[in-house]
């Protein structure tokens, strides 16, 4: 039992979209009368579609943007006049305003140097129409963007004129893989990623942009947000009552009892009889069931699991009522609880029933 939670715990805190997917198996193994029988096959599921997303047409007009002032930026700023006055670790602060002696606060937020220099003067004017401001950037706090989801080295990075996406994505550590038999394989989902720009996300394709096509790899500017997901529809997840839940990359010839191999194969109270399988998209999906039994005695073909689907061992039938809401109770909205609890109660029997 706390074996299972600690590997759900692990999986929901990865990976938050595991609980939409076992909301859906939980959902639809209880309401179902029954479950069909796993394809041998992906080609033979009729209701599995692999999602294309729209090509993303790029920016070809993508001048460099001068450097502008932006909150957390430290200056030192030079007050020329009958005498020189300097003004070190000056700080545009949260408003983008810089307070300064006896002018009082300046918005310099989203201005060049330049401009920030004219306000500052105008600022002084009642005081000194013969001033002249020179600001010196100290510490380029606020030229930063942030890069989060599928990547080596998530954080907030500098960016100097001239940065490219590609350069950002370089600068996170590249994208994220994982090892399995000794071969790194891509986790992140370059086509899902997003270059976000104040609030919006800029048409272009990053995995475009890594391989250089000028049109997608853009120039970045500080406040950008970079997040690249990590690729579900390369991934099979086995989830449940087995010795070592997680995601596993996917690969062509992939069957059912190697995917539950990786997961270091059913735990002591999983249900061999009743391993639940879901494929396609999850706003709709196609639930499948298995008998590892069946499989391992040559009584079923072993069947070929396709990218994306979600492997899921049910607890058995004594272990079930106690430990499914244990650790869903604390997840799962109100709202769910009815279904939940109908899956829990509906019994899983060698009929072909549908509970869990």
């Amino acid at each position: 039992m706390l074996r299972f939670v600690s590997s759900m715990s692990d999986i929901f805190r990865r990976s938050p979209g595991f609980f939409s997917i076992l909301s859906s198996v939980i959902f639809l193994t209880g309401c179902m009368a029954s479950l069909p029988a796993m394809p041998t096959t992906p080609e033979a599921d009729e209701d599995f579609e692999s999602v294309v997303a729209a090509p993303l047409p790029g920016m070809p007009n993508d001048p460099p943007a001068p450097m502008m002032l932006r909150p957390g930026d430290v200056v030192t700023l030079r007050l020329d006049s009958a005498e020189t006055l300097e003004v070190p670790l000056l700080t545009v602060d949260a408003r983008g305003v810089l307070h300064v002696p006896l002018a009082g606060d300046v918005e310099v937020a989203r201005v060049d140097l330049t401009e920030a220099e004219r306000r500052i003067e105008l600022a002084f004017e009642p005081y000194d129409r013969t001033v002249r401001a020179t600001l010196v950037l100290t510490a380029p706090n606020g030229q930063q963007a942030t890069v989060l989801g599928a990547v080596n080295a998530p954080g907030r990075y500098a960016v100097i004129p001239g940065t490219r996406l590609a350069d950002l994505v370089a600068m996170a550590g590249g994208t994220a893989t994982t090892d399995q038999d000794d071969i790194a394989v891509p986790t992140a989902d370059l086509q899902g990623a997003r270059l976000v720009r104040d609030g919006e996300a800029l048409p272009v394709n990053v995995a475009r942009a890594i391989e250089g096509d000028p049109q997608h790899n853009v120039n970045v500017v500080p406040g950008d947000h970079l997040y690249i997901p990590p690729h579900f529809d390369t991934l099979v997840s086995v989830i449940g009552e087995v010795n070592g839940a997680g995601a596993f990359p996917f690969r062509p010839g992939l069957r059912l009892t190697r995917a539950l191999a990786f997961a270091g194969g059913p735990s002591a109270d999983g249900d061999k009889q009743d391993i639940i399988v879901v494929r396609g998209n999850h706003a709709a999906p196609r639930v499948y069931r298995a008998r590892l039994g069946d499989l391992l005695d040559g009584d079923a073909a072993d069947p070929l699991l396709a990218p994306g689907d979600v492997v899921y061992v049910a607890p058995t039938r004594l272990a079930r009522t106690r430990d499914i809401m244990a650790v869903l109770t604390p997840i799962i909205s109100l709202g769910l609880t009815a279904a939940v609890s109908a899956a829990i109660f509906t019994g899983g029997d060698d009929g072909g029933g549908a509970g869990l």
